[in-house]
Order: structure tokens, then sequence, then C-alpha cells
């Protein structure tokens, strides 16, 4: 029964691609990593998060009418455990209770929604991708759908809207490493790229798919202050992981990357996601994560212009926007929510272990959408000068 599950899941991911079907074994893994990715941590997560019943997480109530209807939304997120909460926590209720069924795609690079919508070949109907893109999109063209805040519960404050997106999973991208690695515990960025005193290889995000190269950290790690670092110097932070360059022995582009080069300890030290290193930290694995410079940044859903599934699109934003939605989530995996309401839904160590939290939230770099919306084309053009050089 869940060879048959992830079959069909694949090949709806394979429906749900825009391009061509690959022709040879290389190009499928090529093209489809991050989905078999996916389906292969549904048989590896937590046991803790396995565990956790639906009776242990916040239930919905009456759900609005206007939020039902038929047929399917083609949703896209990041794939690995973020993937298999949102199912848990989104997809599956909003199947039972609005009567929709949810499509699962996995990747949502910008280049493929430029691509689909300019060819008129759209396929993809909700995006997870950041408020940067969004504001890139609204200066590159008409790329984007208005989102219909008529159907948002009013929860969803000022701050996590935008006209052509919501806000939806406010997360940190932060340090992480193994504790059985050093004799010393690593303390911040300039450990990060002292690989004298901790040896061992290094795990960073690539300038590509939707994801930010680690600036902040590296403007840290030379002795820059984390109070007022926007606007970032770019030939500073670049010319400051050309240092750390030779350590790092994979530039990731999915979320799941590092978190198996850490249980894999083919890098103790990485940069990760807060909610993937939490969970494998509860299920006893050796790890710790450093608030301290991280960069709090929220996922957004984003309509591609001419989605095949508007009206549902829609409903599913508002769906998963909702108090009870973001509570769920934020209960199984430790991001934050954009629904201030659903605060009163969870208890304190949850919200203590949120990024969100004023303890935490204190110790990071706030992301800066417009700095990064004006400035990636830079940044990229830097970066990958930097990794061919």
């Amino acid at each position: 029964m869940s060879h048959d599950l992830d079959r069909q899941r694949a090949l709806a991911r394979l429906r749900a691609s825009a391009i061509a079907p690959p022709t040879s074994r290389r190009d499928f893994l090529k093209l489809f990593g991050g989905a078999i990715g996916g389906l292969a941590a549904a048989t590896t997560l937590p046991r803790h998060l396995l565990a956790q019943a639906e009776s242990d997480l916040p239930q919905f109530g009456e759900i609005p009418q206007a939020w039902k209807g038929s047929g399917e939304v083609v949703v896209v997120t990041w794939g690995g455990i973020g993937t298999e909460m949102q199912r848990k926590a989104w997809f599956e209720p909003f199947e039972k209770l609005c009567g929709i069924k949810v499509v699962e795609a996995v990747g949502p690079d910008p280049a493929k929604v430029r691509a689909m919508v300019d060819t008129n070949t759209v396929q993809w109907d909700v995006c997870q991708i950041g408020r940067g893109t969004m504001l890139e999109f609204l200066k590159q063209g008409d790329y984007l759908e208005e989102i219909d805040y008529s159907l948002v519960e009013d929860g969803v404050t000022d701050n996590y809207r935008s006209s052509h997106g919501v806000d939806i999973v406010p997360f940190a991208q932060m340090l992480a490493y193994r504790t059985d690695a050093w004799a010393s515990a690593p303390t911040g960025w300039a450990d990060m790229w002292d690989l004298e005193k901790f040896p061992g290889g290094r795990s960073m995000p690539i300038a590509t798919k939707g994801n930010i190269p680690e600036l902040v950290g590296a403007l840290i790690a030379d002795g820059a202050s984390a109070e007022g670092i926007y606007p970032l110097d770019i030939d500073r932070a670049v010319a400051s992981l050309e240092k750390v360059k030779p350590g790092v022995v994979k530039w990731w582009e999915s979320g799941a990357q590092p978190m198996q080069m850490l249980l894999d300890n083919e890098a103790p030290f990485v940069t990760a996601w807060n909610g993937r290193v939490h969970a494998a930290k509860m299920e006893g694995q050796p790890l710790e994560i450093l608030w301290d410079g991280g960069s709090l940044i929220s996922n957004a859903w984003l309509l591609p212009r001419g989605c095949p599934n508007l009206s549902n699109a829609q409903k599913f934003v508002a769906f998963s926007s909702s108090a009870v939605a973001q509570a769920r989530y934020s209960k199984l995996l430790p991001y934050g929510f954009t629904n201030v309401d659903s605060a009163d839904l969870l208890d304190e160590a949850t919200l203590a272990n949120l990024p969100t939290a004023p303890a935490n939230m204190s110790r990071m770099v706030q992301y800066d959408f417009e700095w990064w919306a004006a400035n990636r084309p830079e940044v990229i053009e830097k970066f990958n000068a930097m990794m061919l050089g």
C-alpha cells in the first residue's frame, strides 16, 4: 500500500512539473532527486513526529463555506520533513474538510515559474517561495496572481500580507553542528570559518533555486557586527566566503541536503533550517543549533499568473494561513506562524522553541526582503564568479 502511495505521489510530481519527462536514469535523478529525497524521508521520519497523534494537534472547528470546493490544487513545496509535516498539518485536513485534492510537487524554482508563465504552460497553483522572490517577480513582469484577502483570517496581520503573496512559514537559516565532532563546542560564525580549530566538512546554501547564500554569516565571520548589518557589503561577504570555500564539501540546493550531511558526519558544521535540525535533535541525534547571527526569514505562498486552479489556490492559501492550521504546523515543527491568533492554541514549551520567540529573535538578523530583491542579481553574479575562481 505504501509503495503504491509513493508511486502515485511521484507520478503526481511528474505531472506537476512543467518540463518534458526524463529519458534516461541520469536525467531522472537530476530532475527528481529532491522528490525522491522527499519520498525517502517519509520512511525515516523521526519517531516522535510519527507518534504525534491527531488528537494532540489543534483542531479545526466549522470551516467557512467559502473555503470549500471540488477538484484539485497543485502545491509546490521544498520537500523532506517540512513537506511531510505540511501534509499532516494542512494538506490532509484541507482535503477532508474542504473537498479539494492537494497534488504535491517539490522544488518551487523561480526560473520554472517564469518559464511556465512566459510560455503559458502553468501547471503549478501555489508555490512556497520567499517574499523577496515575489518582489523580484513584480519588477520583472506580470508573473503572479493577487491574493484574495477576503478569504483570509484577520489574524494574518498586515506585516505578513502583500498584494501578491502571503507569508506562511517564518524560519531561521542558521548554524547547526554535531556535538560529538570536537572537544569544545563552537559558538558562532567565526568558528564556522575556523577550519583548523573545528576541522571537518562544511555545507552552505548556493545562490540558486531561490536560496540565499550565507552573506550575513560571512560578514559576521569577517568581524562585522550583526547589528545594522544591512545593507550588506557584497564584495566583503563574497571575499569572506572565498576563505571558507576550501572546507565546503557541499553547496546545498534543498533543505534536506545539509541535514543528510550532518547525519552522515560528512559535514559536521552546516547552515540549515531550524525546524529540520530540531526534529533530528528530538530523535536523539547529536546536533545543536546556534541562533546568534542566524537569518529570520519568511516563506510566502505565491500564485503563478494563469495557474489552472486559481479559485482552489485562493481557498488553500486561506485555509493554511488560518490560526488552527498555522498552530498545527508549529506544533509539528518549530517554525513560526504568521497568524497571531495561533499563539493562543500553543503551549509555552512549543512557543519557546520557535524562531519567532522573543529570546530567539533578539539573537538573529531580520531578513531584508527589499535589499535582496534589489541586489540578488549582483549577489548571484559575484557568488558564481567566486565558485568558478
